[in-house]
């Protein structure tokens, strides 16, 4: 078990020095000045919040198509479901 743990953990080392590599050889802070100091997993995390932002953006807009189909369902995307109100004027205007 600790033969496998071990594996494991050096394998991750591996991987994130290539990784740390690659990002290097992309010249990401030579490009993005601002991104100088930080670190590769705040970066990593940022992009997946990004992308988590994005897929919710797509579900909300899914949702609202949806809902949508149900207003023309009962009578159109225009009309109200209950439009109609009946509206007294009081006597002294």
């Amino acid at each position: 078990m600790l033969d496998t743990l071990g594996s494991l953990e050096w394998t991750y080392d591996c991987l994130m020095m290539k990784v740390d590599a690659f990002y290097a050889f992309l010249n990401v802070c030579d490009k993005f000045s601002k991104l100088k100091g930080i670190s590769f997993d705040f970066i990593q995390i940022h992009l997946l919040m990004w992308d988590l932002k994005i897929n919710i953006r797509k579900q909300a807009i899914g949702s609202s198509f949806k809902w949508d189909k149900l207003d023309q369902v009962v009578g159109g995307a225009q009309q109200a479901l209950d439009n109609n109100w009946i509206f007294v004027v009081p006597q002294g205007f």
